[in-house]
């Protein structure tokens, strides 16, 4: 009997430790209640940690539970020479259990117009020293179909992108930086595909050859696109945006460096860059300047996103202590 009650103590602690590690954030607390937030339980869900650093990203990852299968890429981006990329060290932990390949595509500027200058600024940033890389299009490209879109009929990539069956986007937000919105769902279609990949995006599916200044709307339906083709194409992906220390970039008023935020992870691409977007928003001091700051930056996207079924604006949030 003795046996009995200790073992039953045993598995109550237990069961105890795990409820309060994985906990929703309170929606009565103002601080952390955020726009978008719910408690529908059919609502995708985002797990949120405060920890800004490679067991803190593990943290949520692990609570994905996300099944891997063959090949495992880790989608980043490189970045320019000089850009505030995500820290390499936050991957390393990562790589280590998935055995994971971080992967990049070329971009449409001069100093990332090859596989050779793209690698060469990754490893400037440090990459090289956390794990393998390689670039997707340094060998042609793929077309992946869009199904039902608002303007293109497919979106393109580099030919390496069919070696890898699990996928994991990893992306330092940034929300006042381009126009476009810095998140997943811009790392997974806009930074994915190639040079003429990212040519379709720009010009609304017209010109797979040449930049174009394309309008806000444009841009954003064409990224709704290109997401709605690479979910169709492969379906195991995983999500994680790092929201840590940055200094805007942009002209909107009233924006400052919030520190580190913490480091959210989802299956859906929508909610966790809607969440992302609420993270920082939310600093706004008022509602007229945070529309501004979501109008500046494309936040629409999200919306035709969803629309287009490639997942949903409002979240359970979940945090990881």
């Amino acid at each position: 009997m003795k046996t009995k009650n200790k073992t039953f103590i045993k598995l109550a602690a237990k069961s105890t430790l795990i409820l309060l590690c994985l906990s929703p954030l309170s929606a009565q607390s103002k601080s952390t209640k955020l726009s978008h937030q719910t408690e529908d339980k059919n609502a995708p869900v985002v797990y949120f940690t405060r920890d800004v650093s490679a067991a803190g990203l593990m943290k949520v990852y692990n609570a994905l539970n996300q099944k891997k299968q063959g090949k495992v890429g880790i989608k980043v981006s490189f970045g320019a020479p000089d850009e505030d990329v995500l820290k390499p060290e936050l991957l390393t932990n990562l790589i280590k259990a998935t055995d994971g390949t971080m992967l990049d595509s070329c971009g449409l500027s001069g100093n990332r117009w090859t596989p050779e200058l793209n690698l060469s600024h990754a490893r400037k940033h440090g990459f090289d020293k956390v794990g393998p890389m390689q670039m997707l299009d340094e060998n042609g490209d793929i077309d992946m179909p869009v199904k039902n879109g608002y303007l293109l009929k497919y979106a393109r990539t580099g030919s390496h992108f069919d070696e890898y069956d699990t996928l994991i986007s990893v992306f330092k937000f940034r929300m006042h930086f381009l126009p476009a919105l810095d998140g997943a769902i811009k790392n997974v279609t806009l930074c994915l595909g190639s040079r003429s990949g990212k040519c379709l995006i720009h010009s609304g599916g017209t010109d797979p050859n040449h930049y174009h200044d394309t309008k806000p709307d444009v841009l954003e339906k064409s990224f709704a696109d290109a997401l709605r083709a690479v979910l169709d194409y492969k379906n195991n992906w995983a999500f994680i945006n790092v929201i840590d220390s940055y200094e805007p970039e942009d002209s909107c008023k009233g924006t400052k460096n919030t520190g580190n935020i913490g480091i959210i992870a989802s299956y859906d691409p929508v909610a966790i860059d809607q969440c992302s977007v609420d993270f920082v928003a939310e600093t706004a001091e008022t509602a007229e300047l945070r529309a501004q700051w979501e109008e500046t930056h494309q936040v629409k996207v999200l919306e035709y996103a969803e629309k287009l079924g490639c997942g949903k604006r409002n979240y359970r949030l979940v945090e990881i202590k």
